[in-house]
């Protein structure tokens, strides 16, 4: 969930609960007042019917009977007046439909005043007390219009909540889209910041909020990275071309030494170990420059049509030069009647680092000397498949070959500094491509390249 999403849903909950609680009081305290003046009219009513029954001697049963149907009466009005024997004494009308009991006379009692709600009836009980004798006075009757008028608050109440609480959480909703835009267009903009674009900065406005304020700082670090960032390539840069030159003076003067010199047996082996390790060095130097220059984007300026088949041939060539035992067995599958497409979009140059990378690392590793090439169309793609006989690594993830300076189980007493295939992976990913490793078979390893087609 969003936090545009999350402020609008927790802004809009919190909104209707409190509004909800609102309406609520607003409800109840017109339904308290309805009762309380409805109430005050039934113990008007009850004192009245007391009155004239009680202390006016001209007025009968029969005479307050008139009286009360030619007031006005409210509606479904009920009159019971009882004695201190708990006696009925009047009613207004033969069919009174008033429910009592003498527990709530005694209570009346007590109370001198009791009201409660019977259906659709409010009933008032009052006590009276004229001449040293008690009377209780029942007053009955449906307050119609008050109800009524109760009944559209509530419809009125429930309407207001639902269009406020539509209404809200569609503004929250817009409003926290509105408001939260700066911070989705730093998201963006933060996005396009790779290893290779450490240019970009985020945009900054004139208004002092936090997300400005956010954008600024980001901005400083950025600045602090980008400088330790190129400082650092920099470094690794020139410190790999200057070790590059001492390097292959070593070497030439140790080729020349062997070549015009004949050493003892003794001699020869030392000299060509420390040949082997000045080979291993500057495959190292050059490793680590190729990785310098891969960060930076003014190196790499587009990519080519380049055909995969030849690309494998030309790095097989250099391999030779360097390995002569080294064998290559070179396939390509194509599907009857139809010819394959082997060109690839790519960096020649880097490309060809990658495939002689991972041909050299196949023969060093190989019992036999032979590596197998497999070349073959895929659906959305070119496969390349190299292939070699030999001890496999236990690893629990094959892809952990790819970092650097990973070395497998196999490699024991096998030269190398574990950056090769860490410098393949790199490449590989810089086309968009895919690479995997694979135990094919028993002490048979498979390393699977795809690319895409040239489109």
């Amino acid at each position: 969930m969003t936090l545009k999403t999350r402020f609008s849903l927790i802004f809009s909950l919190l909104f209707s609960v409190v509004l909800a609680s609102i309406l609520l009081v607003v409800y109840y305290l017109f339904a308290d007042f309805r009762k309380d003046e409805f109430s005050e009219r039934l113990s008007e009513k009850a004192q009245t019917t007391a009155r004239l029954l009680l202390e006016v001697k001209e007025v009968d049963n029969d005479l307050l009977r008139i009286i009360d149907r030619n007031a006005a009466n409210m509606y479904n009005e009920r009159i019971l007046v009882f004695n201190d024997r708990m006696e009925l004494i009047y009613k207004s009308v033969d069919d009174a439909a008033v429910s009592w009991t003498p527990a709530d006379l005694q209570q009346i009692k007590e109370r001198q005043r009791v009201f409660k709600r019977s259906k659709k009836m409010d009933v008032l009980g009052l006590y009276y007390d004229f001449e040293n004798r008690d009377y209780f006075v029942l007053v009955a009757a449906e307050d119609r219009f008050g109800n009524s008028k109760l009944n559209y608050l509530a419809y009125l109440l429930v309407g207001a909540f639902l269009v406020g609480t539509a209404l809200v959480w569609v503004v929250s909703f817009y409003v926290s889209r509105r408001s939260l835009a700066p911070l989705g267009r730093v998201t963006r903009q933060i996005r396009e910041i790779t290893g290779r674009n450490l240019t970009v900065r985020l945009s900054q406005t004139a208004s002092q909020d936090e997300i400005n304020d956010l954008s600024g700082s980001f901005n400083q670090m950025m600045d602090r990275i980008d400088r330790a960032y190129s400082s650092q390539k920099e470094f690794t840069a020139n410190a790999s071309h200057e070790l590059r030159t001492p390097l292959a003076r070593m070497i030439a003067q140790l080729e020349n030494l062997l070549k015009e010199t004949p050493p003892g047996e003794r001699q020869e082996a030392v000299l060509r170990s420390i040949a082997e390790d000045s080979y291993l060095l500057s495959d190292i130097v050059t490793s680590l420059l190729l990785l310098s220059e891969m960060e930076s984007p003014t190196k790499l300026n587009g990519f080519k049509p380049v055909r995969l088949d030849e690309v494998v041939f030309l790095s097989a060539a250099r391999l030779v030069r360097s390995y002569p035992r080294f064998r290559l067995q070179f396939e390509i599958e194509q599907a009857e009647g139809r010819e394959v497409n082997l060109e690839v979009a790519a960096d020649e140059t880097l490309l060809a680092i990658a495939v002689g990378n991972l041909l050299k690392n196949a023969y060093l590793y190989s019992t036999t000397g032979i590596v197998q090439c497999i070349l073959r169309e895929e659906t959305g793609g070119i496969q390349l498949e190299i292939i070699n006989q030999g001890p496999v690594p236990e690893v629990e993830d094959t892809t952990t070959l790819f970092r650097t300076f990973a070395r497998g189980s196999n490699s024991i007493h096998k030269p190398g500094s574990g950056i090769g295939l860490s410098i393949v992976n790199r490449i590989v990913n810089y086309h968009a491509a895919s690479i995997r490793y694979q135990v094919a078979a028993p002490d048979t390893n498979k390393v699977v390249l795809t690319f895409g087609p040239w489109p």
